[in-house]
């Protein structure tokens, strides 16, 4: 178990569950958080365990479903008033016995609530091509990542979502508990006596083995795909950037700066250039996946613009790899950098997903080694990343002209 001391208001206890990101299991692992946190055995409905936790002064729970490049990490994460706050000597002892049986003790899951949470996951498929910039990011992931699992959809296609069956779950459920890597991380105000009350409920610590894998394919021709949409008034346009450079690399945080640099915050180059003084679009910006090495950039056009904007910005591209970027530039990102990482410390939930997945990947280097890695980035660092960048997907969603 990690242990951060905090002087939050708050206590959060959250627990990872780690596996291989595989198809097969993609749709069952993505709903099942949503059983094991809306019912359990004792608390048989919604509006039970709704009750449960407010009756823990408003405790909640907060799941997801995230990729952390060939793995796939389900957190389950409890938030809950310090009980020092409101003197209830009880209070942690009782959110712990509902957090062990959401967590280990399901005999059956509710059929009415496992069906409900599978129709919505349908619905949202059915009405995926109405939400624009979601539909846009699936199709262009599909296209961007094509051959790679990130090209599959988090939780699993619709064909998947329609195949769940309760049984089944059940028994995905039970293999997951019995056997899945699992690592408990408790953040805030707690003395020893609170940690061992929490290691007697949720002490499940289990290594993880798989090997984490950073990799992506090999640059290929740029490939182009248009598509077209109802009910769209401008269009949607993603740049998918060949980077090859990783969160273990040498180049990371030159290449975090870049990313900053040319999108990645309200004085880009993007923001500035294309959106401010060529007005070519509504909204730009860029997005840097440390895990799979490649640089996104996303933009809504005006659909009549949409072939000028798309040159202009390949343009911006490089020129940047051209001339490199200027020492003002380097000093606002570094600033920024270093500024995001510092505001970062104010946040339990950060902190204590920050100390999962330094456990998870080893790193050990400190906030203090963080920001020093940082002020020693030079504005060759930052060029030899531009370097790296090579266009390999542009990607056209608009309004269909019929």
């Amino acid at each position: 178990m990690i242990n951060i001391t905090n002087d939050f208001k708050t206590i959060q206890i959250a627990v990872y569950l780690t596996d291989l990101d595989k198809k097969e299991t993609s749709a069952y692992r993505f709903l099942l958080p949503k059983l094991m946190s809306s019912h359990t055995d004792q608390y048989d409905s919604r509006l039970k365990m709704s009750l449960a936790l407010e009756n823990l002064y408003g405790a909640y729970f907060k799941i997801r479903v995230e990729r952390f490049a060939n793995l796939s990490v389900m957190s389950i994460i409890m938030t809950m008033v310090d009980p020092g706050i409101v003197k209830d000597p009880d209070l942690l002892e009782s959110a712990l016995k509902l957090f062990k049986d959401v967590l280990f003790s399901h005999q059956m899951f509710s059929k009415d609530i496992f069906e409900e949470e599978k129709r919505m996951l349908i619905e949202q498929w059915e009405t995926l091509e109405d939400k624009k910039r979601l539909f846009a990011q699936t199709r262009f992931y599909e296209h961007f990542f094509e051959g790679d699992l990130y090209a599959y959809p988090l939780s699993g296609t619709k064909a998947d979502v329609v195949a769940l069956d309760l049984n089944k779950m059940m028994t995905y459920y039970q293999q997951l508990i019995k056997h899945s890597p699992i690592k408990v991380v408790v953040n805030g105000h707690l003395d020893e006596y609170s940690i061992s009350t929490i290691q007697r409920y949720i002490n499940e610590d289990r290594p993880c083995l798989v090997p984490f894998e950073t990799s992506f394919r090999a640059p290929r021709p740029v490939k182009i795909i248009e598509e077209t949409t109802r009910d769209l008034q401008q269009a949607i346009v993603k740049l998918g950037y060949h980077f090859g450079i990783f969160r273990h690399d040498p180049l990371y945080n030159a290449a975090v700066i870049l990313e900053i640099v040319l999108g990645g915050y309200p004085e880009s180059r993007l923001f500035k250039e294309i959106r401010e003084d060529k007005g070519l679009c509504y909204d730009i910006g860029s997005n840097y996946d440390y895990y799979k090495g490649v640089l996104m950039i996303a933009a809504g056009i005006d659909k009549q613009q949409v072939t000028f904007a798309i040159d202009e910005i390949k343009k911006l591209v490089e020129s940047m790899k051209e001339k490199g970027i200027s020492d003002d530039e380097l000093l606002h990102a570094k600033a920024y950098y270093k500024h995001q990482i510092k505001t970062s410390l104010d946040s339990q939930s950060v902190l204590t997903k920050r100390a999962f997945i330094r456990d998870l990947l080893n790193y050990s280097e400190s906030v203090e080694d963080r920001l020093k890695e940082i002020r020693l980035v030079t504005l060759d660092d930052v060029n030899q990343a531009l370097n790296h960048l090579i266009l390999d997907t542009v990607y056209v969603l608009k309004g269909d002209v019929s």
